[in-house]
C-alpha cells in the first residue's frame, strides 16, 4: 500500500517535472521565435547597404547635386529611436562619401511638425531616414509624412522592414541571415526613386 502511494508520488513529480521541461521547451522556442522576428541591421551596417543601393539607384545622379542630403527623422521622447538616431549619426563621418559625392545629414523630430514642410522643401533633402517610432506615432503620423515625401519628392529608407508596407520606400533589413532590400515598388517611384532592373532583382519587391 505504501509502496503504491509512493509510486503514485513518484509518478505526480515526474509528470510535474516534464511538463516544467516542457514549458521552458516552449518558452526557449517562443525566445528564439521572437529574436527572430526582431532581428535588425545596426544603423551602420544600413547605411553600408544604403550606399551600395544608392550606386544602382540612377534618379539622384542626374542632377548634378554637390552633396546627398540625408534627412533622419526621429522621436525625441522614445529612447529607442533617439539611440538609432544617434548610431546613424556616428556611422557617417566627415569624409563619408556616396558614389564619391560629400554627405549632409539634416536632423528633425516627429515632435516638430511644423517645421516638417520647410524641412523637406527648403533644405534639398534627397533621402529621409525613419528611425523607429513608438506603434502609436506611426498610426498617426506616417500618412502625413509620406504624404509630403511623395509632393517634394524626397525618397524614404528605413531599417524597420514592416514601414515598407505602410508607404516607405526602401526597407534594410535582413533575410534568410543576410543582409537584404525590401522595396515598396510604387512608394519608390511615387518618391522620385528611379532603381534599375539589376538592382530589382536582387530585392524583394512588396
Amino acid at each position: 500500500m505504501s509502496f503504491k502511494i509512493g509510486g503514485r508520488l513518484a509518478i505526480l513529480i515526474i509528470s510535474a517535472s516534464s511538463l516544467i521541461i516542457v514549458l521552458i521547451n516552449l518558452g526557449l522556442a517562443g525566445q528564439k521565435k521572437i529574436a527572430r522576428q526582431e532581428v535588425r541591421l545596426t544603423p551602420s551596417r544600413q547605411f553600408q547597404l544604403f550606399q551600395k543601393m544608392l550606386a544602382f539607384e540612377r534618379s539622384w545622379k542626374g542632377k548634378g547635386i554637390s552633396e546627398v542630403t540625408i534627412a533622419i527623422l526621429y522621436e525625441k521622447n522614445y529612447e529607442l529611436s533617439r539611440w538609432t538616431k544617434e548610431d546613424f549619426v556616428a556611422a557617417i563621418s566627415p569624409e563619408t562619401t556616396i558614389e564619391g559625392v560629400p554627405v549632409r545629414l539634416v536632423e528633425f523630430s516627429v515632435e516638430e511638425k511644423a517645421a516638417w514642410v520647410d524641412v523637406l522643401s527648403q533644405q534639398k533633402i534627397n533621402f529621409l531616414y525613419l528611425t523607429p517610432l513608438r506603434p502609436a506615432t506611426v498610426n498617426s503620423q506616417i500618412k502625413g509624412l509620406l504624404s509630403l515625401c511623395r509632393q517634394f519628392k524626397v525618397a524614404t529608407f528605413t531599417g524597420e522592414v514592416s514601414y515598407v508596407d505602410l508607404g516607405v520606400a526602401i526597407g534594410l533589413g535582413v533575410e534568410n541571415d543576410t543582409p537584404h532590400i525590401f522595396v515598396n515598388l510604387r512608394a519608390a517611384r511615387e518618391q522620385g526613386l528611379d532603381l534599375s532592373a539589376r538592382l530589382l532583382r536582387m530585392t524583394s519587391i512588396r
